[in-house]
């Protein structure tokens, strides 16, 4: 791949919606989350929430084009490596000897296991996973670890939270009926991604057995996988997904940003938020606040332009924009 990591800074809105809750603490109104900062309460959606719908759009589209899926993978489950490694360990390709039907895991047995993993599923490979593995499941030792190839922030609202709570009734055949209350939010968002694509389908336990040439994926094993990730990213984009959507879609706003390529380690990449610190004569902080950063894409844009051996930036300011971006950003790469 000519670029080997891609960052996403991008301003996107979101009106009437509730996409992302803490719960209801007990009670019947839904709370919605938040970051607090220097007494201002503003909006967050996790990034635990847009990254799970980031899977949930890449695994249609790894089945349509026919890459690996696990069951556990395809399910987005947690453990989802577990039964994987469990099975490699006892099949016939495992060059893990065990005794009496107990794997003890080494740290030379890492490069074999993760080698499995990233033959089986897509999603266990890009995504990532912790094989923790209790005593009764007869595999100990090293714990087989991956980190994922993409990190996401939390999706922060420029301004203070606007959120608006209206009441509801479930109705229940009986008659009865048990009110609730919920939250219905509106913001300008700035959120932040990086995509190391090129630790897609890479061993990352390698150096453990240098001798060996066969632990990572193909070139094009990496190729498929790299472009689906960038696909689904892309859908996610154009057509935001999260909680509580059946009755409470999202209306969508403005969509502005930035695409950044790497061929120098991770991609750069920079909020569209900052926070503002102002202090006294004597250093103490007078205010802390969260503010839009109108900077952000031509300081990005700026060190591309320093240093285009290296980074190629990709501006875009509508969905148009976005998806001709994408489809620049798939052509420098060379997907």
């Amino acid at each position: 791949m000519n670029y080997t990591s891609l960052s996403i800074s991008f301003r996107i809105g979101l009106a009437f919606h509730a996409m992302n809750n803490e719960g209801s603490s007990g009670t019947n109104v839904m709370e919605p989350r938040r970051i607090s900062v220097g007494g201002h309460n503003y909006d967050g959606i996790s990034g635990e929430m847009v990254r799970r719908h980031v899977f949930e759009n890449l695994v249609p589209i790894a089945k349509a084009r026919g890459l690996p899926l696990s069951p556990d993978g395809e399910g987005l489950l947690p453990d989802r490596a577990k039964r994987v490694i469990k099975a490699y360990l006892s099949g016939p390709a495992s060059e893990v000897k065990g005794k009496d039907g107990v794997f003890e895991l080494e740290p030379a047995h890492l490069p074999l296991v993760t080698k499995a993993a990233l033959e089986s599923c897509t999603i266990t490979d890009i995504g990532g996973y912790l094989a923790a593995f209790e005593s009764s499941e007869k595999v100990k030792g090293a714990t087989p670890k991956r980190d994922s190839v993409f990190d996401v922030g939390w999706l922060i609202s420029e301004e203070p939270a606007v959120v608006e709570f209206s009441q509801h009734a479930a109705y229940r055949p009986d008659g009865q009926h048990n009110l609730f209350t919920q939250n219905m939010r509106a913001a300008v968002y700035g959120g932040v991604a990086r995509l190391d694509l090129g630790r897609i389908g890479y061993n990352d336990w390698a150096w453990l057995a240098p001798d060996r040439n066969d632990l990572h994926l193909s070139d094009e094993q990496r190729r498929q996988r790299a472009a689906a990730l960038l696909d689904a990213w892309e859908q996610w984009l154009l057509s935001p997904a999260g909680a509580k959507q059946a009755g409470w879609l999202q209306h969508t706003g403005q969509l502005e940003g930035v695409l950044m390529l790497s061929n120098f380690g991770p991609a750069p990449f920079r909020s569209p938020i900052e926070v503002e610190l102002r202090y006294d004569a004597e250093g103490n902080p007078l205010v802390e606040r969260i503010k839009p950063n109108p900077r952000y894409r031509a300081e990005l844009a700026t060190l591309a332009e320093a240093k285009p051996g290296r980074y190629r930036a990709l501006e875009f300011d509508d969905l148009a924009g976005l998806a001709k971006a994408f489809d620049q950003a798939r052509a420098a790469i060379g997907l």
